[in-house]
């Protein structure tokens, strides 16, 4: 997993790491771009336009497409994330990004056994008597709270999320987590149908695929200071590997485009 500890995230939970990428992503955006223009295939250039340096394709492509906004170029390269620990929430949003995107979600009805473990793991740290705080840490592990602050909503309202409500909302999805239990283990219901009752903030994992200009278009939605708070930590560390993995591309992308609310090219 690449180190993303510089990154200043809302939960040290989230987490996003590279399942597969384009080897050689510039490469592919060179040949696209340059069969837009010439007499022959390219495949027949292929060996001699491969000797060229990524950075140097790069340039190429930057200089004659990607700083003009001309993007049709960037959507044959390809990467693949897994999202780690990010709440149910986010994943809902993230999927209504479709064009150029592929996703496989960790499902609720095949994967209930972590709950009904968390819940057991609940049940014993109460007949401990363990105090609240060692309970909370353990649900956190499977789902997501804000941390206490000052936040605003996309209408601009603000408002103070504080600790006495934060710890409202833990005991609120504990009562979740007992009777989702409940109906599972005393009462034989199905995951599919006990999940109704869980919060939305429980931890989903998922693999996403995008190519890179639809990469660069989630970005251009997601990370907005107006889009929600987790969702602009999935967005960041999307784009920190993008970075890693077409940095000339993305210099431009954050000199031009970073958090304006501009409509995709």
């Amino acid at each position: 997993m690449e180190m993303t500890d510089n990154l200043q995230l809302l939960d040290p939970r989230f987490a996003v790491t590279v399942l597969g990428k384009s080897d050689r992503p510039n490469l592919l955006c060179y040949l696209a771009m340059h069969q837009d223009y010439s007499e022959s295939f390219v495949a027949e250039e292929y060996e001699k336009l491969a000797s060229y340096s990524e950075a140097e394709l790069g340039r190429r492509i930057v200089r004659n497409c990607v700083n003009k906004m001309h993007w049709g170029i960037i959507e044959h390269p390809s990467i693949t994330f897994n999202v780690i620990n990010f709440p149910h929430s986010v994943m809902v949003q993230a999927r209504t990004h479709r064009v150029g995107v592929s996703f496989d979600c960790q499902s609720q009805r095949y994967t209930s056994q972590r709950i009904l473990t968390l819940a057991n793991k609940i049940e014993q740290l109460e007949a401990q008597s363990a105090d609240f705080d060692t309970i909370a840490h353990e649900i956190e592990t499977l789902f997501y709270f804000r941390a206490i602050g000052h936040y605003f909503d996309r209408e601009g309202n603000k408002y103070f999320y504080s600790q006495d409500t934060r710890n409202k909302d833990i005991v609120f999805t504990k009562s979740a987590i007992a009777y989702y239990a409940e109906k599972i283990n005393n009462d034989g219901y199905a995951p599919e149908h006990a999940r109704d009752i869980l919060t939305q903030n429980i931890r989903q994992h998922f693999v996403v695929s995008f190519n890179a200009r639809s990469l660069l278009h989630f970005c251009d939605l997601r990370l907005p200071k107006d889009a929600q708070s987790e969702i602009r930590d999935l967005a960041t560390l999307f784009l920190y590997h993008f970075e890693q993995w077409m940095p000339e591309v993305a210099q431009v992308y954050k000199k031009k485009r970073l958090g304006k609310n501009l409509l995709a090219p």
